[in-house]
């Protein structure tokens, strides 16, 4: 028993975090798990939501538009009512994230009613799942396990039902097969194809892979991973069918010059409250340590590794993000979410005392967010 409890202690760890978030997160809103996707009157009003469905008085945010992608799924394979799906929210930007809906609305069995608790149902698993995934892994130890899976990426998901958890989960499956293997099979094409549909930053995932192959020159990975490129193209194809408008281009065109955000916030130009100090902790605390961190490991160590490579560009990412990114962790904690699993299990490969500081830091940031948006009760009613 002393031995199973050894193996299992990190997972049994995580969730009873996570159960422990989830009770002080839906405890003022009477338990109810419809809490999670932070709807607003707004949408209350043009799309009428199943009776008792929490309504808070802030603004929605983005998990509310998933929930109406999942409820929409039906309207999506039925040609005659795309032009009911143009004329209401949510728009083309909400339909790019449509994995987390999909595997929602399936797991449910087509039922509204149990949406909600599909939904939590695997974000959860995912996190759980990614878990084992680094514990099995040769380089996998508890600290980044639990770093990973209770990352600022992965709590502010689980607050606002987003698809962060399963982007962890595939971005990490793929990276732990790859290092061990150190080339594609047929299984991580689908997992990469996968992340395409769970988020469109994940191309960006696939791009520095397939720069990554250039770089050591193998053209049959080239190749290959034009296989989910091309899955990511055919779905915003599809998209482009229905809203007649390329929705990765609003994606693309949010960034500033290198720093530039980050910097501003740090000056306290945004002024300094709640939001923005928790941005300025994210970049004191992991960004920018984490960014010269992996830069010196590349310069010094004077190898092509595809961990430390990869979460140097990621991070370089995030620095480019513009201003309104750059005011809340809610944001730019989780917007460039492959960061986390590059960097995680890169310090973990290395496992040096810098290393061990960054896993403690990202693991402080997340549960820190998670405790302080579970705390942030908002006025609601429940809908007729």
């Amino acid at each position: 028993m002393s031995a199973l409890l050894r193996k299992c202690w990190p997972i049994l760890a995580l969730a009873t975090v996570l159960a422990v978030l989830l009770v002080l997160t839906l405890r003022p809103y009477q338990w109810n798990v419809t809490a999670l996707f932070h709807m607003d009157n707004v949408i209350q009003s043009e799309s009428r939501l199943p009776s008792d469905f929490v309504i808070l008085s802030v603004p929605s945010y983005d998990g509310a538009q998933y929930y109406q992608v999942a409820r929409n799924i039906p309207k999506i394979v039925d040609l005659h009512q795309w032009n009911e799906l143009l004329s209401r929210a949510p728009g083309s930007y909400a339909y790019q994230r449509f994995l987390l809906p999909l595997f929602a609305f399936v797991l449910a069995l087509g039922s509204t009613s149990l949406l909600p608790f599909t939904f939590l149902a695997i974000n959860l698993l995912a996190l759980l799942l990614t878990c084992r995934l680094i514990l099995r892994w040769d380089h996998g130890k508890p600290l980044y396990a639990l770093a990973l899976c209770l990352s600022p990426a992965a709590m502010v998901a689980l607050h606002f039902s987003l698809a962060e958890p399963l982007t962890i989960l595939l971005t990490t499956a793929v990276l732990v097969r790859y290092v061990r293997s150190n080339r594609f099979t047929w299984l991580d094409l689908v997992l990469l194809s996968l992340a395409t549909l769970t988020r469109e930053v994940n191309i960006l995932f696939i791009a520095y892979f397939m720069g990554f192959s250039v770089l050591r020159r193998r053209w049959k990975d080239v190749l290959l991973l034009c296989i989910p490129a091309a899955v990511f193209l055919a779905w915003h194809g599809i998209i482009f069918a229905i809203f007649h408008e390329i929705p990765f281009f609003i994606s693309t065109g949010a960034r500033e010059f290198p720093g530039h955000a980050a910097l501003m916030v740090l000056l306290g130009n945004r002024g300094y409250d709640r939001y923005t100090l928790s941005a300025v902790a994210l970049f004191l605390g992991l960004v920018l340590p984490a960014f010269l961190w992996t830069g010196r490991e590349l310069v010094v160590r004077k190898e092509l590794d595809v961990l430390s490579l990869g979460a140097l560009a990621f991070l370089c990412i995030m620095l480019v993000m513009p201003g309104y990114i750059w005011g809340s962790i809610t944001s730019i904690g989780r917007v460039i979410t492959p960061m986390y699993p590059l960097l995680l299990l890169y310090c973990s490969k290395r496992d040096t005392v810098f290393a061990r500081a960054l896993a403690v830091m990202t693991l402080l940031l997340g549960v820190g967010a998670g405790v302080g948006l579970a705390l942030s009760v908002h006025p609601f009613v429940l809908a007729p």
